[in-house]
């Protein structure tokens, strides 16, 4: 990947198996500043904009990482710059249920020809929390076949029929679940 130095001193095999179930992370989705239009002008830029993307892992909350991202800008000297939260939510709770469940998981993928890979929580975050805090305190979990669907990024996509054996198309995509619902209510 061309790159010289990890973070900390670690090496490359070491950076991909980092422990996000604990390390939340800081994305900077985009930087916007000055003037952008055609031409130049010798201005000094009247605003910045910067929106980042927080990602949590258990015992944090999305508020309480608003105010901790709030207290770290003041005690910077950046105590003046406003901070808007446009949406988030709390992290998922990897819960024990569901890592009990993971066999079946494995059986399914094994069904289908993948070797599984399984991670008790992944770097990403979507919005299982309503399912494992209070008050209903569920095991969460998400799975799938396939490709993206744009939710991340322009290039992810989904395949309508797929040529490729290896990649799941929408139907298959769509019959994995109803197979994997099938396998935990066994």
């Amino acid at each position: 990947m061309g790159v010289k130095k990890w973070v900390r001193d670690i090496s490359w095999k070491e950076s991909l198996a980092a422990d996000v179930r604990t390390r939340p992370t800081v994305n900077i989705e985009g930087i916007i500043g000055g003037y952008t239009g055609p031409g130049g002008k010798t201005i000094l830029p009247h605003q910045a904009i910067a929106k980042l993307d927080l990602r949590l892992v258990p015992n944090q909350t999305a508020e309480g990482a608003l105010a901790a991202l709030k207290a770290h800008l003041a005690k910077q000297g950046f105590g003046d710059i406003d901070v808007n939260m446009t949406g988030g939510y709390d992290p998922t709770d990897d819960s024990r249920r569901i890592r009990r469940l993971s066999w079946r998981r494995k059986r399914f993928y094994k069904n289908h020809g993948i070797d599984p890979v399984l991670l008790p929580r992944l770097g990403g975050s979507w919005p299982g929390y309503v399912f494992t805090n209070p008050p209903l305190k569920l095991g969460a979990s998400h799975f799938g076949l396939g490709h993206g669907s744009g939710a991340h990024a322009p290039d992810e996509y989904y395949l309508i029929e797929s040529p490729n054996p290896k990649i799941a198309g929408f139907d298959d995509a769509v019959m994995s679940y109803v197979e994997y619902l099938y396998e935990l209510a066994k």
